[in-house]
């Protein structure tokens, strides 16, 4: 698209010297004849570059440059200034102007000014759009992409609040993030349009534009609304609904106009892209999590076969006894007796090994509530058992009454995940030292654990990009086991952290939040 200048001078023939000139170089010109006209085109349609005269009635062109550089920075201003004006021409600068040309004008001198005042906002236009773009990719907590989103959005479109709905388990939209919302009332207000537009969505795909003297039909009466502009964008890919962005100017001087329709049309692509890469990582997520089951699978068959025999000897042995009985030979009660309860501690074995799967299974993101700590350790260290065993003298030195905050379910997945990459670093180990450990203690008001090996060790190369989703130093799986581990850390208030040194071994360090030692 040509890019828009906007022309500000109180002498008409000097602006439409300038509309013929610019407009001769491909760009779009319009005209304000001093600074209150040039605002109000402003709210209109808000251009890359304007060039104001200094001297105008009404409203100064420094005037106008500060109002400009206050409601829409990223508007590159070029300043007319005599050769008197001097003192007038530094705060121009200092008030943020682009550049000064001198009148009368040389036509090239302008040219080259108005080309790089053009390059210079798309390029800064641009570098928002990126920075935005990363701030979605960045993050590797997925519960946080709703977050960086409307953020992201808010700086970018300037908006003085902003919110994200997203549809649920039955395609009701709910609020998943906003920010700037000046009360409850607002956001129920807003968030009951989102739902208007997304069930227009079979008809009407483009955005709804919310403003005074604007009407939607699939708004309705938004009169609640006052002199404010909105931007209401649809979100889905193909014929799924992902969620409505919803951006909000309350300043009836910065209504939304065409330019930041196309602004957000670019940047709703962008959040398509975030909220598709989020859902694909959730469902890599669970993946993940039934690889792990899956890869201790063949243990839990080890774990459950042996009490589930031990079980079937002693019940046929009771078996025996109570045919005996009824048949009038002697039996031996105390062998009875001890045989059932061999039978039930096999029983509650197998209850044991069914409540952790069931356990790591879960695919929750409750926060929970306080739990023992060493239950999710030892639900670990049960899941891994033959994983571990296996490879390594496994030992563990944990402390009563470790009471941490979260969910036992995915702590415990954390440490199934540290244990068996510990026994898998050291089946590639050459050394005859190959050990697991797993030590518990309390600093201050945090549980540590660490989860160290005698393995080879980890490059310093690669030691920084461990939690980074999809890298892995193995030849198979996901590389979101640790990526994972750490956001279920941080999502309950603690985090991870790993040192290693080449040939000495790796250790994994959690720490969690704890409850004081007093109760509280």
């Amino acid at each position: 698209m040509p890019e828009q200048i906007l022309v500000v001078d109180d002498e008409r023939d000097m602006r439409l010297l300038l509309r013929y000139q610019l407009e001769q170089e491909g760009y779009q010109i319009s005209e304000a004849s001093d600074g209150k006209v040039a605002l109000r085109v402003l709210q209109e349609s808000p251009p890359g570059v304007i060039i104001t005269d200094v001297r105008m009635p009404f409203m100064s062109g420094l005037e106008l440059l500060r109002e400009v550089k206050r409601t829409v920075p990223n508007i590159e201003v070029i300043v007319a200034t005599g050769y008197a004006e001097v003192e007038t021409a530094i705060e121009c600068l200092r008030a943020g102007a682009f550049d000064l040309v001198r009148k009368p004008f040389d036509i090239h001198e302008m040219y080259s000014c108005v080309a790089r005042a053009v390059d210079r906002y798309r390029l800064n236009v641009s570098a928002d759009m990126v920075r935005m773009s990363q701030s979605f990719f960045a993050t590797s907590e997925f519960s946080r992409i709703p977050q960086s989103i409307v953020e992201g959005s808010q700086n970018l479109m300037a908006a003085d609040a902003a919110l994200l709905a997203i549809p649920d388990m039955n395609g009701q939209l709910q609020l998943a993030y906003a920010r700037g919302l000046a009360s409850e009332e607002e956001g129920t207000l807003l968030r009951g349009l989102c739902e208007q537009v997304a069930q227009a969505l079979s008809s009407d795909r483009t955005p709804a534009l919310m403003g005074p003297g604007l009407l939607d039909r699939r708004l309705g009466n938004v009169s609640k609304m006052g002199k404010a502009s909105a931007i209401f964008y649809p979100l889905a890919v193909g014929e799924r609904l992902l969620g409505v962005l919803c951006l909000l100017r309350r300043d009836n001087q910065r209504i939304f106009g065409k330019r930041d329709l196309d602004r957000a049309a670019v940047l709703s692509s962008h959040v398509v892209l975030a909220l598709e890469n989020g859902r694909l990582a959730c469902q890599l997520a669970a993946s993940e999590q039934l690889a792990t089951l899956g890869q201790v699978a063949a243990g839990i068959g080890h774990e459950i076969n042996n009490p589930t025999a031990y079980i079937q000897s002693n019940l046929d042995f009771v078996q025996q006894q109570v045919r005996a009985l009824r048949e009038g030979r002697p039996v031996d009660l105390n062998e009875m007796e001890l045989a059932v309860k061999d039978a039930n501690e096999g029983a509650h074995r197998i209850s044991d090994i069914v409540r952790d799967m069931r356990a790591l299974s879960r695919t929750d993101d409750e926060a929970g509530g306080w739990f023992d700590l060493n239950d999710a350790i030892r639900s670990a260290l049960r899941i891994a058992r033959v994983e571990t065993t296996q490879r390594a003298s496994v030992q563990a030195e944990l402390i009563e009454g470790l009471v941490v905050k979260g969910n036992p379910g995915p702590v415990s997945q954390v440490f199934v995940n540290l244990l068996v990459n510990a026994a898998q670093a050291l089946a590639e180990s050459e050394g005859a030292r190959k050990e697991i450990r797993i030590t518990a203690r309390r600093e201050s008001d945090q549980a540590v654990i660490e989860v160290s090996d005698t393995g080879p060790g980890i490059p310093p190369e690669r030691l920084h990009r461990l939690f980074q989703p999809f890298f892995t130093t193995k030849g198979t799986g996901t590389g979101l086991g640790l990526s994972i581990s750490r956001n279920i850390v941080r999502r309950f208030g603690g985090d991870i952290s790993v040192r290693s040194v080449p040939g000495d071994g790796t250790v994994f360090t959690v720490s969690l939040p704890a409850r004081s030692q007093s109760g509280g």
